[in-house]
């Protein structure tokens, strides 16, 4: 039984070039930023744990309070974004995590910090439903894989400007560096802000949906995903996140720690990983975008959760093939591409991440869409908490390198999901779908 009563099908005039590729524009820079105040973090772990005298454990509970954040911003500010327009949640989003990572900057506790931390991850959270929603609404169904995928890329493009950042800025003469990490990377955020509010256009699915919500008197709240059809199709979609989100930011973590341990390497060489990482990424993006439109969202989904279940342990193993000089590697041109390649590996089949925009937003109604997206997106990231506080504790039972390889179980489980799911390729987005 239907529980949200739907627009009529109202085809929608097409949007411009230019509002399209606006919009596109807008999302891109502010998916930038969210990547990079979101993984910034994990060059300054050890940092941080020197500084306030905390133990692994205590730093890496910081990352926990962040995930959860990213699930209740992605609810919270998604159902804003089905109330309010897509417009005005991503500006609310941008300057929301732009505004938390500055403070990171200034905090004096390892709980000054968590709070800091969990207001980053409300933006990003948030960022991410509003932005999927508008670009999904924006673009039409036979390029919006492709769009999706040039939008994602702004996460590697973030990941590796972290890198940079961290590359230039950390000190490992300077216990405190980390602060300016934080400080310089949010201050562009702000510039992002200004000019989604100047040239990025709400989106007419949006604005015509809207007229039939105010004449309507079930209104779509927070609960209506779990309602009728769509609870199991909320359900699913939430289990293919959990797998693919959990693998993802144990890998995101703990691999520049991972390199610091097992390699040596010291806190100023570990971002070269993310660099790699980044460029892999990209063209993993792009060439899942392109994969997505000619054989289906489900079928892509399924060969890159395969194809990064099997790049883990080679990334892992490869790297303890490395030899060592001195009990450290060698930082040699020679070992660099090794890891580059390794990296930039393991990165290409983090392109799965472009496919969520797309597919969340074709199977899902407008007056949820952004609701529906958010919560299955980031609640899939609140469940990586449970993988991000088990590490620590599997590393003295396993090692570092098997605890570490364990994620490839859970992209194997997603590959075979994905395919209780329907397959949306070629959908049209009205105001009544």
């Amino acid at each position: 039984m239907e529980t949200l009563s739907r627009a009529p099908a109202t085809e929608i005039e097409v949007s411009s070039r230019f509002v399209r590729y606006a919009t596109l524009g807008g999302t891109w820079g502010a998916w930038l930023f969210d990547a990079l105040d979101a993984t910034i973090f994990s060059f300054v772990i050890l940092s941080i744990s020197n500084t306030f005298g905390a133990t692994l454990g205590q730093v890496v509970s910081i990352a926990a309070w962040f995930l959860l954040a990213t699930g209740i911003g992605g609810l919270l500010l998604g159902n804003l974004a089905d109330r309010i327009g897509r417009k005005r949640a991503l500006l609310v989003s941008v300057l929301t995590y732009a505004t938390g990572t500055l403070l990171c900057g200034f905090a004096h506790s390892v709980t000054e910090l968590s709070v800091y931390r969990f207001a980053v991850g409300v933006g990003v959270g948030g960022l991410w439903s509003a932005a999927v929603a508008l670009v999904g609404e924006v673009w039409p169904a036979t390029s919006r894989a492709k769009a999706m995928a040039l939008m994602q890329t702004g996460w590697s493009a973030g990941s590796l400007l972290a890198a940079i950042f961290a590359w230039t800025l950390l000190d490992a003469s300077d216990p405190a560096s980390w602060r300016h990490l934080f400080i310089v990377a949010a201050i562009p955020a702000y510039g992002v802000a200004l000019l989604i509010l100047v040239f990025v256009k709400e989106s007419p699915v949006w604005l015509e949906n809207r007229e039939f919500l105010r004449n309507n008197k079930n209104k779509a709240g927070l609960l209506e995903i779990f309602k009728g059809d769509l609870r199991k199709t909320t359900l699913l979609a939430l289990a293919i996140s959990i797998l693919g989100m959990y693998g993802y930011w144990i890998i995101m973590t703990f691999t520049p720690t991972y390199l610091q341990s097992v390699l040596h390497v010291r806190i100023d060489q570990a971002p070269v990983f993310l660099v790699w990482t980044g460029l892999g990424a990209t063209l993993g993006y792009v060439l899942y975008g392109e994969l997505a439109e000619r054989v289906g969202r489900r079928q892509a989904f399924a060969a890159f959760f395969f194809g990064i279940a099997l790049a883990i342990p080679v990334f892992a193993y490869g790297a303890r093939m490395i030899p060592l000089q001195d009990g450290r590697l060698a930082w040699t041109t020679g070992n660099i591409a090794i890891i580059g390649v390794l990296s930039a590996l393991l990165g290409f089949f983090t392109g799965y991440f472009s496919g969520f925009g797309a597919w969340y937003a074709e199977l899902f109604p407008t007056s949820v869409r952004s609701t529906a997206a958010g919560f299955c997106f980031n609640f899939g990231r609140v469940s990586a908490i449970a993988g991000i506080k088990l590490v620590p504790m599997l590393i003295p039972v396993l090692g570092f390198t098997l605890t570490y390889c364990m994620a490839s179980m859970t992209y194997l489980c997603a590959a075979a999901l994905v395919f209780t799911l329907r397959e949306t390729q070629g959908t049209q987005l009205t105001s009544g779908n």
